[in-house]
Parts: C-alpha cells; structure tokens; sequence
C-alpha cells in the first residue's frame, strides 16, 4: 500500500517543514551541531544523502539516517555510513509505502541506524517526524538553501498525521 500527497499538500511541502539553516552543506551542518548543543534534542534523524554524509563527516551521532544514493534526483557514489542496523525498502518517488513507514517505525527504537530506499526518500520526512521520539529533530535538504530541521513536537507531529491522512492510498 502507498500513499500519495494530494496537489495542494505537494505545494506546502515545498516549504520548510521547519527552521531553515542557511547555506553551503558544511556551514549549515556547523549551525546544526550549535543548535543541537543550546536545545539537547532527545534523537537526530537525517533524511537525504547530503544531509546524512555531512552531518557523518562532522561526527555528530545520528540515531538513523534515511538515503537513497541520489542527491538532486541524480545518482551519486554510494556512501558508506557505517551502522548497527541497515535496512532495505522500496519506495517509488511521489509516494510514502508501507513498507518503508514500517522500517522507519523499527529504526526509532534502535541507534546507528541507515535505511537504504530504492527509489526516493524525500516523502520519508513526514513518517520520520511522526514516529521520531517527542522534541527529537528530523533534518533533511532544502535545495539549494540549505537545511531543514524539524522538532518532533506533539503539534508538528499532529499536523504531518493530518497531512498523511488526507493522501490518497494507492495499493
């Protein structure tokens, strides 16, 4: 089973989900850690394989990190994030499967985790923050701008469920 964004919400997810943070790759990973260390969030998702490699490269701990070994819809050379746990889904692009849902909801209660998504992850954003623990941050890329970072908060985590249950299912 798949769930697909309506039109109208595929333009709202356009727009940062959360607080955007400026700039290159290493400049906006550096006022990530900052940020990290003024609000101690209680668990770091990455989603996108910029986000994932850079905050890797700075050595933050990150309790999963969700790739598709594409950035910008190209390929890219495989990244080699080590992990405790790794799985494997499919998830087409446009779409959130069940599948994929479902591993990100095992990931939470693990550390070290990488979910390695044939197809497309950018969807996978919206169950990361609804299965992410409360006050954890869920970053992913905004292109060309820089980061997102989401805060997994009981609203946030409120307003991404209404989203996804207004999509339409698709089996």
């Amino acid at each position: 089973m798949q769930l697909r964004p309506r039109p109208e919400d595929i333009a709202k997810l356009k727009v940062p989900l959360g607080r955007l943070l400026t700039g290159e790759p290493e400049e906006a990973v550096a006022k990530l850690l900052r940020l990290i260390e003024r609000e101690k969030p209680s668990k770091v998702v990455t989603v996108g394989d910029v986000v994932s490699r850079e905050t890797w490269k700075s050595g933050l701990r990150v309790g999963l990190r969700v790739i598709d070994q594409r950035s910008m819809r190209r390929q890219i050379p495989k990244a080699i994030l080590p992990a405790k746990t790794t799985y494997h889904v499919r998830n087409p692009a446009g779409v959130v499967t069940m599948e994929a849902w479902k591993a990100i909801q095992d990931a939470m209660k693990e550390e070290e985790v990488v979910i390695i998504v044939e197809g497309e992850e950018d969807l996978l954003t919206l169950p990361a923050i609804v299965e992410s623990p409360d006050d954890a941050f869920v970053v992913y890329g905004q292109p060309s701008e820089g980061l997102v970072v989401v805060t997994a908060t009981a609203a946030k985590k409120g307003e991404i469920l209404e989203m996804m249950n207004a999509m339409q299912v698709r089996r």
